[in-house]
């Protein structure tokens, strides 16, 4: 029979493979996303451990089913296999984690040891000795092995090694080490209450250890599961409140397995004591029958009391015996102990019932430390006494078929009950995080999201007023476009009268000498080399602005980069000259790239039109570009300070990229005042603006255009010194 705190080491048990079993679920997931051998080698190294503590208990309740010893031994067969599996598994994480020097040494050695252990675990033979209210048994092989030392050693080494390589590292990177050593060693820790609990059968010690394998199976998934780079990583148990899917996991599962320990508890505790009562009470009884049969005699008769005695067999293997007066054994169904004439005026039931006591419940050990119970009763007409016992094992068979039977459906209703919370949990937390997303696309200026949540509930109707405001954006968007095109225009306009007024000089001039100087030789060669060129001047000036003026919609094509920023700089050259601003130029020869030309136009016009702006009067205007190839790490969060002080938006490695592309980079710096830090983080948020008139638009769409080419900009700015854009675009179009 399973004590309460036993009971609760079971739960605990439970629960703690079902934190193995999502842990090992997430990595597997995640190298089907990531590809990293690390990854896998967890999420095996997790599930190994999860069959563990599931055969412990398998193996308990067996034998409280009274399965056959050989099927006790083959599972305790398996629990060996798969302790020496995930030793070596672990050996194999640190090699894909940390891959120190020796490790591959210490992985050849280990295999071998592992073939010889696999060897003489079948060869061994086993003896199990299972003990009331300890869940498990004290297991010897006839060939020595330690296999459970072999085991938490292994998680010592990963603690070390990963303790080790946290002072290599700064930042999150460490603090996430830091927790992968300690769950490591708690794991490893947990053994060592273990071997307390078998050698003392005290339940606490089986629940510290299993409190300590919880708490370092949470640490290692946290500092494995979290990116270094993420915010999470200087708090790592903030990782449970970042996700509400987490908040109402915890919340539902909780709730169930209390209301699911504490109702199994109360039942099985209140079922126990009636049927202990009822076991009991039997005993008694039968007690009191043997006793009045024996006192209905005329004379005492030894023979018919030995007849009474080998008849009656209570329980399942329980057993009658009378004492006389001097605790001697005079009949008993081993008749061995008649012979010998065994005095038990020692044994406490036979000293009580010689007093005159009659009762019943635990009666003590025997010769052997089996525990007994059963029940005893005086005979008053003759003297001595009758006397019931049964092990305890079998006395209680009923008990643990009821708790047994009992935990089998909790442990269903439990997994049945935490599988419908997970579906109910993600039912309400995939919408919530499709609106989430759909919040993060706005703020980088991506109006073309749409949320897909079909639910009629009032998640259904947020997400479809989420997806009108949507609409109403793009088109408010639409009209800031042209309205910011028309500001360029205007700016463009107000100096390219100038540039188109010089040439027109030239033309009325020529014009007017014609019909008089025709006749000159010198005149016509002037007249065939300048005005031409006046003309083309006028007629390219004027495609500039019409193909700047334009609807942009997006197209993608061959796009030639160096003649975009040619145009554009034609269009902003009188603007320069009014304001006393040097451009200068470095081109490089560029392949064409895939990309709209009329978005990438748009694009250039709004960073060298800040760049004009920003100088004011006097200053130079730089415009350089180059090839070179860029090499992507984990996606990284808009705006994050680089180590040369810089910041990028739109880098990150998404799921559809390469690990490394050929880019083209477009670099325009200009030499005015530059950008606080505290503006240098919102330069891309929508209607973010330090100008009296802006819109707060130009930037944020600009930033969208480069992303939709799966570009980047990267922002270097200091107070005093000048700021540079220094744009990323793919050669090919890569899919975002």
């Amino acid at each position: 029979m399973l004590s309460t705190i036993t009971i609760i080491n079971i739960f605990m048990e439970i629960f703690s493979v079902g934190a193995l079993f999502f842990a090992s679920f997430a990595f597997a997931k995640k190298f089907s996303e990531s590809g990293q051998k690390k990854d896998l080698t967890l999420s095996l190294v997790l599930i190994s451990f999860t069959i563990y503590p599931c055969l412990v208990i398998a193996s308990q309740m067996l034998y409280n089913l009274d399965k056959p010893l050989s099927t006790l031994i083959f599972i305790q067969r398996l629990i060996s296999y798969n302790l020496i599996i995930d030793a070596f598994l672990i050996l194999v994480f640190i090699k894909y984690r940390f891959n120190p020097k020796v490790i591959n040494y210490i992985l050849w050695i280990f295999a071998v040891a592992a073939l010889t252990m696999f060897y003489r675990v079948g060869a061994s033979s086993i003896s199990l000795i299972y003990r009331v209210e300890v869940v498990e048994p004290i297991v010897n092989f006839s060939i020595p092995l330690y296999l459970r030392p072999v085991w938490s050693n292994m998680w010592l080494i990963l603690s070390i090694t990963a303790f080790f390589t946290a002072f290599k590292k700064k930042g999150g990177e460490k603090t996430l080490l830091l927790h992968e050593s300690l769950g490591a060693f708690l794991i490893f820790f947990s053994f060592l209450p273990m071997v307390a609990y078998l050698s003392t059968q005290n339940s606490y010690y089986l629940l510290a250890s299993w409190s300590s394998i919880l708490l370092g199976v949470i640490n290692i998934t946290l500092a494995e599961i979290i990116p270094s780079n993420s915010l999470l990583a200087e708090n790592p148990f903030g990782f449970f409140r970042s996700r509400i899917l987490f908040k109402l996991i915890f919340i539902f599962v909780l709730i169930i397995v209390i209301l699911f320990e504490i109702t199994t508890l109360v039942t099985l505790n209140l079922g126990k004591q009636a049927l202990q009562e009822s076991i009991f009470s039997s005993y008694r009884e039968t007690a009191k029958n043997i006793k009045d049969q024996i006192e209905t005699m005329d004379t005492f008769n030894e023979k018919v009391i030995q007849n009474i005695v080998e008849n009656k067999r209570p329980g399942k293997s329980g057993i009658v015996f009378v004492v006389d007066s001097n605790g001697t054994v005079i009949a008993h169904p081993d008749k061995t102990r008649i012979y010998l004439k065994q005095n038990l005026k020692n044994f406490p039931p036979v000293k009580k019932a010689l007093s005159g006591q009659s009762g019943s419940g635990l009666l003590g050990e025997d010769d052997f430390g089996q525990i007994k119970a059963g029940a005893f009763s005086p005979i008053k007409k003759f003297g001595g006494a009758v006397i019931i016992e049964e092990p305890l094992k079998d006395a209680y068979y009923k008990m643990r078929q009821l708790e047994t039977n009992s935990l089998l459906f909790v442990i269903l209703g439990i997994i049945i009950t935490v599988i419908t919370g997970l579906s109910l949990a993600q039912s309400i937390e995939n919408p919530l995080h499709k609106l989430t997303l759909g919040t993060e696309s706005i703020s980088k200026g991506d109006l073309n999201t749409k949320i897909d949540v079909d639910s009629p509930d009032e998640i259904g109707k947020l997400a479809f007023a989420f997806n009108k405001m949507i609409r109403y954006l793009r088109d408010s968007q639409d009209r800031l476009i042209l309205s910011e095109k028309l500001a360029a225009l205007g700016t463009m306009s107000a100096g390219m009268a100038h540039e188109i007024k010089n040439p027109l000089v030239s033309l009325r001039t020529f014009s007017q000498l014609m019909q008089t100087r025709w006749e000159d030789k010198e005149f016509r060669e002037k007249f065939a080399q300048i005005v031409p060129t006046e003309i083309e001047r006028i007629n390219k000036i004027a495609e500039s602005l019409l193909k700047f003026g334009r609807p942009s919609k997006p197209e993608m094509g061959k796009a030639d980069v160096t003649m975009i920023l040619e145009e554009i700089l034609l269009l902003f050259e009188s603007e320069c000259k009014k304001n006393n601003i040097n451009v200068s130029t470095k081109f490089s020869k560029l392949p064409e790239i895939t990309g709209d030309s009329q978005q990438l136009s748009q694009a250039f016009v709004n960073l060298i039109l800040n760049a004009i702006q920003a100088m004011d009067k006097n200053g130079e205007l730089i415009v350089k570009t180059d090839t070179g190839k860029v090499v992507y790490a984990d996606e990284t969060k808009e705006g994050d300070l680089k180590e040369d002080g810089s910041r990028i938006w739109g880098e990150g490695k998404t799921k559809k990229q390469p690990t490394s592309i050929d880019a083209i980079f477009v670099e325009i710096t200009d030499t005015g005042p530059g950008i606080d830090e505290e503006h240098l983080k919102s330069l891309f948020d929508p209607f973010f603006t330090t100008k009296v008139k802006g819109t707060g638009m130009g930037l944020p769409i600009t930033l969208r255009i480069i992303q939709e080419h799966a570009g980047s900009i990267r922002v270097k700015s200091k107070p005093g010194e000048g700021t540079s854009f220094i744009v990323m675009l793919p050669q090919k179009h890569q899919e975002i």
